[in-house]
């Protein structure tokens, strides 16, 4: 029994090393999760401080009998860097959301995308021979990537829906048989 599975099992006449089929594994690409937490966390900081700005404020503006030219320039200043604050909170809240909601997964039949936050999450597929180019360039706040799908349809991501954008493009190209363009 043990002779007949080696005669099995072993490799024929001529053949040095063994033949390794590749079967490409499903692989999901989305955000790293401790960059998330800490980009909510922050927004949340924002908020507290935010709301301490606004404390701030009203104690230099109230008593209103109490208030001078100087109590009320400080009031005033606190007030905006509050609503600053507050819009730092909200940017924060919103690109947290974005980022835990982008993901791709590479399969054998193409690449799925879901980009964007819950309620406008829409899955778009393009199948590998149906991805015509994977292009990048240079943005001012970061990098912009493009695929481009011979049926016309375009999906874009951007370093704000990825922390490494270019790593998931680069995957995409390898696994469509295409090079990385610039442009």
């Amino acid at each position: 029994m043990i002779e007949a599975q080696e005669q099995l099992l072993a490799l024929p006449a001529g053949v040095s090393h063994p033949i390794h089929l590749v079967i490409e594994q499903p692989k999901l690409l989305r955000n790293n999760r401790v960059l998330i937490f800490l980009t909510f966390l922050c927004s949340l900081a924002a908020l507290l401080v935010a709301l301490g700005m606004v404390w701030v404020a009203l104690t230099s503006i109230f008593p209103l009998r109490a208030l001078s030219l100087d109590r009320f320039a400080a009031g005033a200043v606190w007030g905006l860097g509050a609503w600053m604050m507050a819009m730092s909170q909200v940017f924060l809240w919103r690109y947290a959301s974005l980022m835990a909601h982008c993901s791709v997964l590479l399969d054998t039949r193409g690449a799925h995308f879901r980009l964007g936050n819950t309620s406008s999450a829409g899955e778009i597929f393009m199948p590998w021979n149906g991805i015509e180019a994977v292009r990048y360039k240079r943005i001012e706040s970061g990098q912009k990537f493009t695929i481009l799908g011979a049926d016309s349809s375009v999906v874009t991501f951007t370093s704000y829906s990825f922390y490494r954008p270019k790593r998931v493009a680069h995957l995409i190209a390898e696994r469509a048989g295409l090079p990385l363009v610039r442009g």
